[in-house]
């Protein structure tokens, strides 16, 4: 986008701020799930407020998205934005037994940006499905040694740059993948894309085939096929009185993940539930000021997580 239009239409307040050295960056925020009647799903209708991650200097964390291994313990995995490199790392982060979440460590580098790291169990091991847009892949890794150790399973080349893949559906024989694809002469406007990532029935004969075979579900993307500000996933599935959840996150013509949309399934089309905007949210220790964001979410039934872009000076 151009820098000088976004500036012209940014709020004094915040130019000023940007200005004066503060530079916009995100941080991962943990609060207890909500339990009072009428405070479901979410951050547009309070509660207690959310703790932050310590600020890291010139890291921070972004795109937070739960796991819970067999043993039922929960890990939190996520984007780690090296600023000097400028570039994102896959890391992970625990929680103690006070539901608090310890110092994230990074567990997969490539040379390319990765973020969004969605992980999941699947035929008896667990894989994660990165963000992979600026290598125009959709990317299959396989856990050799939890958290920390992954292999790269296989890169399906699609040609274009999808983000913020969710699992929608699976299967022992395959899974389905909804992503978001930005617009190329402007990444603010995106349009959901569907696929399949199955098994390929020639690998278990051949050692010269891939493991999985990708098919673009044609009929969903056809449907699909309009740009749009608010065409982007926000975070994983959840279920919410017995209704099952997306979040999505809104951008403006101007500034990228502003706020997050809640769609509730129903039968094969979804209705909006609620929306979370940056003004609801009270973080220990951020001025609402300097708050500008909020783009992802995820919860189970002890924690509830959201990240946040703010303004501060950076070291």
């Amino acid at each position: 986008m151009n820098q000088i239009y976004r500036a012209l239409h940014m709020p004094p307040k915040r130019l000023i701020k940007k200005l004066s050295g503060q530079k916009e960056i995100y941080t991962i925020a943990v609060r207890r799930a909500p339990k009072r009647e009428g405070c479901d799903p979410l951050p547009a209708l309070g509660e207690e407020p959310y703790t932050p991650l310590p600020y890291t200097p010139g890291t921070w964390y972004a795109d937070p998205l739960l796991y819970e291994d067999d043993n039922g313990k929960r890990w939190l995995f996520c984007e780690a934005f090296n600023m000097a490199e400028n570039r994102g790392d896959i890391a992970v982060a625990e929680f103690d037994e006070n539901d608090h979440l310890l110092p994230p460590r990074v567990v997969l580098k490539e040379n390319f940006h990765l973020s969004f790291p969605t992980v999941f169990d699947w035929r008896g091991e667990v894989w994660m499905l990165p963000e992979t847009s600026a290598d125009h892949s959709l990317t299959l890794y396989r856990c050799t040694q939890f958290p920390d150790k992954w292999e790269k399973v296989q890169a399906f080349s699609v040609g274009r740059e999808l983000c913020d893949s969710i699992i929608v559906d699976k299967t022992p024989e395959a899974l389905t993948v909804l992503c978001s694809e930005t617009r190329p002469d402007n990444q603010l406007y995106t349009r959901y894309r569907r696929y399949t990532v199955r098994e390929n029935p020639e690998a278990e004969e051949r050692d010269d085939v891939d493991e999985f075979i990708l098919d673009e579900d044609e009929p969903f993307n056809l449907q699909h096929r309009n740009y749009e500000l608010g065409s982007r996933n926000a975070g994983p599935l959840f279920t919410n009185n017995d209704q099952t959840v997306r979040p999505a996150q809104v951008s403006t013509r101007v500034d990228y993940g502003v706020y997050l949309q809640f769609w509730a399934r129903r039968g094969a089309s979804e209705v909006p539930l609620c929306a979370a905007m940056p003004q609801n949210l009270t973080i220990t220790g951020l001025d609402p000021q300097d708050l500008i964001g909020i783009h992802t979410y995820c919860r189970d039934d002890k924690v509830e997580v959201i990240d946040a872009r703010y303004l501060r000076k950076v070291r």
